[in-house]
């Protein structure tokens, strides 16, 4: 059952960091079963790549299966994980990636990518935060860059919902209004849909940054919104 909320004050980002932390080795197990979401996206979304690529795997997990699919494929990856226990499997399953414990809220990152993959990550933030988390993301792509990421399409401000015994927090907006915060990002998407409609809409986005990010409208994002 979905619970409504977000407590004053509570940052319900980091309690689901935490819970993440609770059940890292369930999880690494889950994913290790697998599913064909994302790695069956991938062969098309690196093609072109050069090889060697910088790859950024944001909210990267255990690992896998994104860090391990691109390392794999000889892409330099830079996995990002606020999560102190899933990093450390990330690490030990995943060694030829290179692995930082950080939140991507604000972790500061040399260099630029030439793709992002942030799949299943970025709907643990509050959608206020979204706008902005996009900005981030489209400032490490190179231009051109590609961006690979799944969103909440349930327009719900917030709501928590069970997992492996724990609890996390979900927060998204309707599809087109977060295809218009990634043009306004300066992310021009080449590909959307509605990847799981049983699961309140998830929605998958393929993008590319564009050479110059879109220049700020009057009233922010949030003006634009139908």
């Amino acid at each position: 059952m979905n619970v409504p909320s977000r407590p004053p004050g509570a940052d319900p980002a980091l309690e689901t960091v935490a819970a993440y932390g609770r059940i890292a080795l369930a999880w690494r197990a889950a994913r290790q079963e697998g599913t064909g979401e994302p790695v069956g996206r991938l062969p098309s979304f690196v093609e072109g790549l050069a090889p060697g690529a910088r790859v950024l795997d944001l909210g990267c997990g255990c690992g896998e299966p994104v860090a391990a699919w691109l390392s794999e494929r000889g892409f330099t990856v830079l996995g990002v994980d606020a999560s102190p226990a899933l990093i450390s499997l990330a690490r030990s399953t995943v060694p030829e990636a290179r692995f930082l414990t950080g939140d991507m809220r604000s972790v500061r990152l040399e260099g630029r990518f030439q793709a992002v993959v942030a799949w299943d990550s970025l709907f643990h933030l509050p959608r206020d935060q979204h706008p902005q988390m996009l900005r981030r993301i489209a400032a490490w792509l190179e231009p051109e860059g590609r961006l690979l990421a799944s969103f909440g399409g349930s327009d719900h401000p917030g709501f928590r919902a069970p997992m492996l015994g724990e609890t996390f927090f979900y927060s998204g907006f309707e599809p087109r209004h977060t295809l218009r915060l990634l043009d306004w990002a300066g992310l021009e998407v080449e590909h959307w849909e509605i990847s799981d409609a049983s699961s309140l809409g998830h929605l998958t986005v393929l993008a590319r940054r564009r050479d110059e990010p879109t220049t700020d409208r009057p009233g922010g994002p949030e003006g634009e919104r139908e």
